[in-house]
Order: C-alpha cells, then sequence, then structure tokens
C-alpha cells in the first residue's frame, strides 16, 4: 500500500466540505456544525495543517492537524472514507500523517463512533513510533475521551 498526503489548498473548500458532511454525522450527529463553514474556518486559519489522503489519484480522506503552541498538535479530523475503510489505509494514513511531525500529539474520540474508539485504540498501540501513550478525559462533551502520546521522529532513538 503506497498512500500519499497532499495540502488542501483554500480553493478547496467545496471539496473539503463535501466529505465534512457525512463524516461530522457520523462523529458529532447532535452538534450543529455547518460544513461549509467548518471547512472555510480550517483551511483559513494559520495554525492548521489540512492533508487529502490519497492513493492515487483518488482523495480518500482527509485529516486536518491543530498547530498548538510549544510545538504540540492535535489531530482534530481524521476520515478514511466509508467505501475505502477496513483495508488498511487508515493505518498507514495515521502513520504518514504523524510522522510529518515528530513530537507531543493529542486527540479527542467521538462518542458516536464506535468504530474509531476501536480503530485509535489498535492504531495508537501498534505504530512503532508512538512513545508515551496515555488514555485521558475528553476534551469536549462530544468525546469519550482523549489520547496523549510522543511521536519519535526519524532520528530518535
Amino acid at each position: 500500500m503506497t498512500l500519499t498526503l497532499a495540502l488542501i489548498m483554500p480553493r478547496e473548500q467545496a471539496l473539503l466540505a463535501a466529505a465534512l458532511a457525512p463524516y461530522l454525522a457520523e462523529v458529532a450527529p447532535q452538534a450543529r456544525i455547518d460544513p461549509t463553514d467548518r471547512a472555510g474556518q480550517m483551511l483559513n486559519r494559520k495554525d492548521v495543517t489540512a492533508f487529502w489522503i490519497l492513493n492515487t489519484p483518488q482523495r480518500i480522506g482527509f485529516a486536518i492537524v491543530l498547530n498548538l503552541p510549544e510545538d504540540r498538535r492535535e489531530l482534530s479530523e481524521f476520515c478514511i472514507l466509508p467505501q475505502h475503510r477496513r483495508q488498511g489505509w487508515g493505518q498507514e494514513a495515521a502513520c504518514l500523517i504523524l510522522q510529518e511531525f515528530p513530537g507531543r500529539w493529542r486527540m479527542g474520540l467521538s462518542k458516536s463512533s464506535k468504530e474509531a474508539v476501536a480503530f485509535w485504540g489498535t492504531c495508537l498501540s501498534i505504530l512503532p513510533s508512538i512513545r508515551d501513550l496515555r488514555e485521558g478525559a475528553p476534551f469536549t462533551e462530544h468525546q469519550t475521551k482523549s489520547y496523549t502520546f510522543d511521536v519519535a521522529g526519524a532520528h530518535d532513538d
């Protein structure tokens, strides 16, 4: 399997909004989030890096990384589109994204997506670059728990 990442450009707001709509319905069905507004916010913030997950030439998902102070990151959104799930793409994409930014990470897991909870629990525990994995309290009322962890860089031991 060979996935690649491509930056999502502001001119692709409509494409991201179309991908966000079913994702938000899955992970936060009770939240009233407009996908077009959310896409615009994410693509025009200086502290956000948005990626398409590509199985060239096809877009099979997306990831939104929030760049926090002190060189920390939050995996704000991560989605492999439903028709591409259960093929190993999620784990490969997670590895690619996390390796893009070695250092301290955090992420919250949706109450509404039992699949995401199962995926991340397994994925984070088997990725070789993950260190100091800890489970914690949710960041929002729409989440069931959170994870914090370090991603080792290419030159770390």
